[in-house]
């Protein structure tokens, strides 16, 4: 890949943009205006426990086909990646693992979003398959998220108001302004339920 200036992950660490994580700045790339609803503790139990049945999965496939494992949750800029293996080839391979039975467009994003010149590949992992990220949809999305840190930074009140639905997001949101939440801001009002 050639290389990116300024790439997301160095972006994240310096203010005003040191509290956005990749995860977040992925569900903001799709609807500026989302804003995380809170997880209780027991979901959040529940949730570790689904990723690292996840987490063990991707390492069993990946160390099956060749791959060496060289980092658990190896703190990166401001972030924590998953897993990073090494082929015998030597290419580094960072996977983001997801607990979801389905990779969804939100967990690519994220993904794209760790890349820096140290890596070689990037992949989106979970229990099942691994998908290897394209230079070109890495690329698309550092520049979204450039985009998008940038409407953040200079235009917060017109990030806030920004909806664009999304099913996958809606669900999880608690923007309590947003004209497609119900007034309990839980579930979504009116998005089409075709499948």
């Amino acid at each position: 890949m050639s290389k990116i200036e300024n790439t997301v992950a160095t972006e994240l660490l310096s203010s005003p943009h040191r509290k956005i994580s990749p995860s977040l700045l992925a569900r903001k790339i799709l609807c500026p205006a989302y804003v995380p609803a809170p997880l209780l503790a027991e979901d959040r139990l529940r949730f570790l426990g689904f990723h690292a049945m996840a987490t063990l999965q991707v390492i069993g496939r990946h160390l099956r086909t060749g791959y060496c494992l060289k980092a658990i949750e190896k703190w990166g800029n401001g972030f924590r990646i998953d897993l990073v293996f090494e082929s015998s080839t030597g290419r580094i391979r960072r996977s983001e693992v997801k607990s979801a039975k389905q990779i969804t467009e939100v967990h690519r994003i994220q993904a794209a979003l760790y890349w820096d010149p140290t890596c070689d590949e990037i992949v989106v992992s979970n229990g099942e398959t691994d998908i290897v990220l394209t230079d070109e949809y890495i690329q698309s999305t550092q520049r979204k998220a450039k985009i998008t840190l940038a409407l953040l930074t200079n235009h917060p009140q017109v990030a806030a108001s920004t909806f664009k639905p999304n099913p996958a997001l809606c669900r999880i949101c608690a923007n309590s302004s947003c004209l497609f939440l119900s007034s309990t801001g839980s579930s979504i009002v009116s998005l089409s339920q075709d499948k």
